[in-house]
């Protein structure tokens, strides 16, 4: 079982979940009114969509089509930009990512969105578990806590039915200590060890990107619409070329709280999101 409510705070249930697996579904994290807002800014901005050629699939995950991609959602013209600046740091993920990723995390790179229609591609099984430590990519327990490099927030805008397709993980590997093998990766072998994971619109998946996961191919009646936030622990980017020494004009704009998600790379005097989503503070040293 892996879905949860939105809570002020990860609690015990969730923790042993997300341990156990490396993910968690969060069930109707966004209002039926942010849910509109994002579909509407999306269906006004068609134009911008973009084919992901990096991705190409074949075997058990070959399809008709490529996906499709959007980003560069937080300078689209206003108002359209505003559902996804308003999710930067959106109160139901802020508990689950002090947690996960300690106090004073921030983006990793710009959101963006994947499309999918009928027949569309899936994508390959990746995440390299705990075969070598990544800095940037990992999964640690120790005293008491959890941590990880990269964590993927995918926020779903439409259904994802059973048997649709979409996005497919095999819990527990954030923690495996081998490679998955080639035959896995394709989705040709054992493929009772990979979990698709259905959701509703509005509901959210986290997980980290040490679990190994990947997408099926698309065999839904509607669109897909993932939007995926990426965030790192404090001192790292993973992918990088976003806000690294100094933020944008547009970043005027925004809330102090969406601001400090925006900060770049550092530990010394960051700025620190409380679970009540309003408040900011400024640590005295490093370890508060």
């Amino acid at each position: 079982m892996s879905e949860t409510s939105v809570h002020v705070s990860m609690n015990a249930r969730e923790k042993y979940l997300f341990d156990l697996q490396g993910f968690l579904v969060i069930r109707a994290a966004l209002s039926p009114l942010e849910l509109k807002a994002l579909n509407e800014a999306l269906d006004a901005n068609h134009h911008q969509r973009q084919e992901d050629t990096a991705s190409a699939a074949d075997g058990n995950l070959s399809g008709a089509s490529l996906r499709g991609l959007y980003n560069g959602m937080l300078t689209w013209d206003k108002p359209w930009c505003q559902p996804f600046r308003d999710l930067l740091a959106h109160r139901t993920i802020i508990p689950y990512l002090n947690t996960l990723l300690g106090r004073g995390w921030k983006l990793d790179h710009d959101p963006f969105i994947f499309t999918s229609a009928i027949g569309t591609e899936g994508l390959r099984l990746h995440g390299a578990g705990s075969v070598t430590f990544n800095g940037s990519r990992f999964y640690k327990y120790q005293n008491g806590h959890m941590r990880c490099g990269l964590i993927n927030c995918q926020y779903q805008l439409t259904d994802v039915n059973p048997g649709d397709g979409g996005l497919m993980l095999i819990p527990g590997s954030h923690k495996s200590n081998y490679a998955c093998p080639d035959e896995i990766c394709a989705f040709d072998a054992d493929q009772e060890v990979v979990q698709h994971v259905p959701m509703r619109a509005g509901d959210l998946v986290i997980f980290n990107e040490a679990t190994t996961h990947g997408t099926l191919p698309w065999k839904g009646v509607g669109e897909r619409r993932s939007l995926f936030y990426r965030y790192s622990p404090k001192y790292l980017h993973y992918t990088g070329g976003v806000y690294e020494t100094i933020l944008p004009d547009w970043t005027s704009d925004l809330t102090e709280v969406q601001r400090a998600v925006l900060e770049p790379p550092y530990v010394y005097h960051r700025p620190l999101i409380e679970n009540d989503g309003d408040t900011v503070v400024s640590p005295r040293r490093e370890g508060e």
